[in-house]
C-alpha cells in the first residue's frame, strides 16, 4: 500500500490556500480593469460606426484610446462633445 506523499498534499493545499486569497484580493481591481477595457471597446465601436455612416457626409472624428473611453465612459454625450471638439477646434 503506498504512503502519501504528506510535503506534496500540504502543497497542494497552501497552493489552493495562496489562490484563494489572491483572488479576493485582486477581484474588484480585475473587475474594473476589464469594465474598463469592454468600455473602451465599446466606445471605439460606437466611433467606428459613427465614421462608417459619417463618411457619405463628409463627417468623421479621429479614433483612438482618449476619444474611445472617453465615449465609452459618457456615452452619447462623450461622442457629441468629441463631435463638437472637432468643428469648434478645426
Amino acid at each position: 500500500m503506498p504512503v502519501p506523499q504528506w510535503n506534496l498534499i500540504a502543497a497542494i493545499i497552501f497552493g489552493l490556500f495562496v489562490l484563494y486569497v489572491l483572488s479576493r484580493v485582486l477581484y474588484r481591481p480585475l473587475k474594473a480593469g476589464l469594465m474598463l477595457v469592454l468600455r473602451l471597446l465599446l466606445g471605439g465601436g460606437v466611433i467606428a460606426l459613427y465614421n462608417l455612416i459619417g463618411v457619405s457626409w463628409g463627417l468623421g472624428v479621429g479614433l483612438n484610446a482618449i476619444s474611445s473611453l472617453l465615449v465609452g465612459v459618457m456615452g452619447l454625450p462623450g461622442l457629441l462633445m468629441i463631435i463638437g471638439l472637432k468643428y469648434v477646434l478645426g
